[in-house]
């Protein structure tokens, strides 16, 4: 993975640790949701437009790609063709760029939740170290007579349990 970083105040860095800590959350976590979400928000209403790298294409979507160029190429007035007939052809249409306009993958949102999730892996294993870390409920434990058995105190309840 890669870092990205920003230059802020102590009074801005102060204020993000209290806004983080009001919100429930650690400070990287609280950071990864303001990036995603304001990713999203920032091209809501901005469009962007990014050719893919010719490793971006998926070996199905290359193929695709090579008979469209044939078929353009070998068919005698193909643009003149109706969308039927061009797709009798085997032609296909290939996206060869990333947009937040696109009619069927917004990248954008695609990124900012991928984003997002990143933030959730980290809490994830997070959490998982505390669970290998701590006592597991079905633990045996004594606490009177030296052997393996749970035992309370004084009794068999929490109120008979109570030291006398």
């Amino acid at each position: 993975m890669k870092k990205l970083s920003i230059d802020v105040t102590e009074k801005q860095y102060y204020l993000l640790t209290r806004i983080a800590k009001s919100d429930d959350r650690r400070l990287q976590d609280l950071l990864y949701l303001i990036f995603g979400m304001g990713l999203s928000i920032y091209f809501c209403e901005r469009s962007v437009y990014i050719s893919k790298d010719d490793d971006e294409f998926t070996d199905e979507e290359k193929k695709q790609k090579a008979l469209n160029e044939k078929l353009i190429k070998d068919t005698e007035k193909f643009h003149y063709l109706s969308d039927e007939e061009q797709k009798k052809l085997g032609f296909k249409e290939v996206e060869l760029s990333y947009s937040n306009y696109s009619s069927e993958n917004d990248f954008i949102e695609k990124l900012a939740d991928e984003i997002k999730e990143n933030a959730l892996r980290q809490i994830n294993l997070d959490n998982q170290k505390i669970k290998d870390e701590i006592l597991k409920e079905d633990t045996t434990y004594c606490l009177v007579n030296g052997t393996n058995e749970k035992s309370i105190v004084n009794g068999d309840t929490f109120k008979d349990s109570e030291v006398k």
